[in-house]
């Protein structure tokens, strides 16, 4: 109980895929900074070529990791890592090179589905070195390296992209990514693991159908109530977030923020999902009730995210200083919401169908996400941006209460979860 959080990192092989994914988080943020910087400032192209770039980089997460994701999990885990780590290499190298917008968005599509390989054969992994009772603090550190690296990524891309140029924060990503790469060679070899621990499906995977092993993910997903409930609130969570996070520069001018310290406000969300993580893998007893803390906390931000409005409208007149500190909150129950769902993602799912149904998941909030936006700013146009972050927040709300109102009727979804802690 002492080392806390930081209990899995006592297991070798989780070291090494905990050390790949530090760096290899750290590279897509170094990227999704520079790809900006160049495009509008490089090249002083216009909100479209941005927005191009946003789509075209959530793609392939929709269209090509569900159904690559099926060759993930007959494939050795550890090849498919490095593999895809090493193209991103290349890719990037693409990036840096690329003359214009059309040959970006190539290599940003291309590099966008090595990552959406990359992620479910990590998801993969961990759910095969990490035993189940330690699995509620390795998935807090996996989200907490995400959470970090949203904060550390832009911030240290800003100060390279200053002192080098825009184009070198692509220079430092490969760097990161052929570090990411050494700490896998330290992964032991999981196809010894799979086979000692029989997790493979039955039948020559050479032999079996591809259309059957794809839709066997579908169904797990819909057969598992536990699962379904938290990727749909999961995804209906992400939808509601994007439909008014390109506006808060907006309701951030309503709120009194100036240009030089809005990004403040920025931080203190982070900074909030950091400790959020944090206290999450300390006090891990949330494993036995995960959608009923998934809930609350839709509940509470979305509580956050009306005031906000509130103030936009100028019911609400509160120094910038607490609305810091609660950008700070709605960052810690963001962590209440990502962290239970990670758990359940990988405790409710067989280890040889992970990457199949992380990968499923993971393409309804990518959908999720970039039709979010578009939906958002129309919404803006039509009632203003005050509005739209009241209606967000209502949202949330109702959200957050169904589902605590279907769990107090259920009384099922807590289930699942207790009882397989209990049998770990």
């Amino acid at each position: 109980m002492k080392a806390g959080i930081f209990k899995p990192l006592k297991l070798k092989p989780f070291r090494s895929l905990f050390g790949a994914q530090l760096f290899s988080d750290l590279g897509n943020w170094l990227d999704f900074i520079a790809l900006q910087v160049i495009v509008a400032y490089h090249w002083g192209l216009d909100e479209t070529a941005i927005a191009s770039v946003i789509i075209v980089l959530g793609l392939p997460w929709v269209i090509v990791g569900p159904f690559a994701s099926v060759f993930v999990d007959r494939l050795p885990k550890k090849a498919v890592m490095i593999v895809c780590l090493l193209l991103r290499v290349l890719f990037v190298a693409g990036l840096f090179f690329a003359p214009n917008l059309y040959i970006l968005l190539l290599f940003v599509f291309l590099k966008g589905t090595v990552s959406a390989l990359y992620d479910p054969a990590r998801q993969s992994a961990i759910r095969m070195i990490v035993p189940d009772s330690l699995l509620p603090e390795a998935v807090t550190l996996s989200q907490l390296s995400v959470n970090t690296m949203k904060i550390a990524g832009p911030a240290l891309g800003g100060v390279i992209i200053a002192l080098f140029g825009p184009k070198s924060p692509f220079l430092f990503e490969a760097a990161g990514f052929l570090i990411a790469v050494i700490f896998l060679l330290f992964l032991p070899n999981l196809t010894d693991l799979e086979k000692s621990e029989e997790i493979e499906p039955a039948g020559n995977p050479e032999k079996r159908n591809y259309w059957f092993d794809f839709s066997e993910g579908i169904k797990h997903i819909a057969h598992t109530p536990l699962l379904k409930i938290s990727i749909i609130l999961s995804s209906a969570a992400f939808f509601i977030i994007f439909l008014y996070d390109g506006l808060l520069i907006f309701i951030a001018q309503h709120l009194g923020f100036s240009e030089g310290n809005f990004g403040l406000l920025i931080s203190a969300v982070g900074f909030g999902s950091v400790v959020g993580s944090l206290l999450l893998g300390q006090w891990t007893k949330w494993n036995r009730k995960p959608i009923h803390l998934m809930a609350s906390s839709a509940v509470f931000s979305g509580t956050l995210i009306l005031s906000v409005g509130l103030g936009g409208l100028g019911f609400l007149d509160l120094p910038p200083f607490v609305w810091i500190i609660g950008a700070c909150l709605l960052g810690l129950l963001g962590a209440g919401e990502s962290v239970p769902y990670g758990y359940v993602l990988q405790s409710e799912t067989p280890k040889n169908m992970m990457g199949r149904v992380s990968a499923a998941a993971m393409s309804l909030q990518t959908f999720s996400m970039l039709m979010a936006p578009a939906a958002g700013a129309l919404l803006a146009k039509w009632l203003g941006v005050p509005s739209v972050m009241i209606g967000a927040g209502m949202a949330t709300i109702l959200l957050g209460s169904f589902m605590l109102l279907a769990i107090i009727r259920g009384g099922a979804l807590s289930h699942p979860a207790k009882e397989k802690h209990i049998r770990a």
